[in-house]
C-alpha cells in the first residue's frame, strides 16, 4: 500500500486498527472486492487518513467511505459493468 501518511506523527494504537479494520473488513464485504485488490488499498489508505485526520467513529468512516464516487473507489459490481 502506498500513501503520504507519517505514521510517527500519528501513530495507530491496536485499538485505532480494530476500529479501522471493521469498517474496512464491512466495506469489502459490501462492495464485494478482493483483500488483495487496488480498490481494497486505495479504500485502507483513505479509512487510514480519515481516521488520522481525526474521524475516529466507525459509523463516521463508514459514512465518509460510502459513496464510491467521492472516494475513487469504485464497488466491484459496478466497474465489472461498465467493462
Amino acid at each position: 500500500m502506498h500513501s503520504d501518511i507519517n505514521f510517527r506523527a500519528n501513530p495507530i494504537s491496536p485499538y485505532d486498527l480494530d476500529v479501522i479494520d471493521s469498517v474496512f473488513q464491512a466495506e469489502l464485504r459490501k462492495r464485494k472486492l478482493s483483500r488483495c485488490s487496488e480498490e481494497a488499498e486505495r479504500l485502507a489508505a483513505r479509512l487510514i487518513s480519515l481516521y488520522q485526520a481525526g474521524l475516529r467513529d466507525a459509523h463516521e468512516l463508514m459514512a465518509s467511505v460510502a459513496d464510491a464516487k467521492t472516494t475513487g473507489i469504485s464497488n466491484s459490481t459496478a466497474a465489472h459493468q461498465e467493462k
